[in-house]
């Protein structure tokens, strides 16, 4: 009896392990490939990003970009895209995300106690360009304006001017 008994456990256990899960799994597969409409955009379980032009039966014409469509099976959609789009413009929005990451910068960069920072600000950026700025290495001596590090040459045994 007490074989029989761990057989039944192990069956139970890989059921609700694997089969249940994967069934779940085929049914939102089955659910999506069905919702599929004209103008949805899609992504192929190849990775392949377009958008829904014709259905046909069990094939699904999609414009994968202006003049190119490709015909594939309905059973190849993976994912539906304009789907994933409306479910997050029900939710949050973009600027929600960005109040809550600048709150949390904002959080991270005030010292403690209200103390004054002890660290220097960041210098001003070069304007765009211009030659970046070479901080000089402690302990080196200062090179001049207007001379700055050695462009190499295109090296020896070359034809070319340097």
């Amino acid at each position: 009896m007490g074989p029989l008994l761990v057989l039944i456990l192990l069956f139970v256990v890989m059921y609700a392990a694997m089969i249940r899960p994967q069934q779940r799994r085929a049914r939102e597969h089955q659910a999506l490939i069905a919702a599929v409409e004209v103008g949805d955009e899609v992504m192929t379980t190849a990775g392949i990003f377009g958008t829904v032009t014709a259905v046909e039966g069990d094939v699904i014409s999609i414009e994968i970009t202006p003049g190119v469509v490709m015909r594939v099976a309905r059973a190849a959609i993976g994912r539906r895209l304009t789907q994933e789009l409306e479910e997050f413009e029900a939710g949050e929005s973009f600027d929600d995300v960005d109040d809550a990451v600048g709150e949390s910068v904002a959080d991270e960069a005030a010292p403690p106690n209200g103390e004054a920072s002890t660290t220097p600000p960041a210098p001003p950026l070069p304007p765009a360009g211009a030659p970046p700025v070479i901080p000089p290495t402690p302990g080196a001596p200062p090179t001049p304006p207007g001379t700055g590090p050695a462009t190499p040459g295109p090296g020896p045994g070359s034809t070319e001017p340097g």
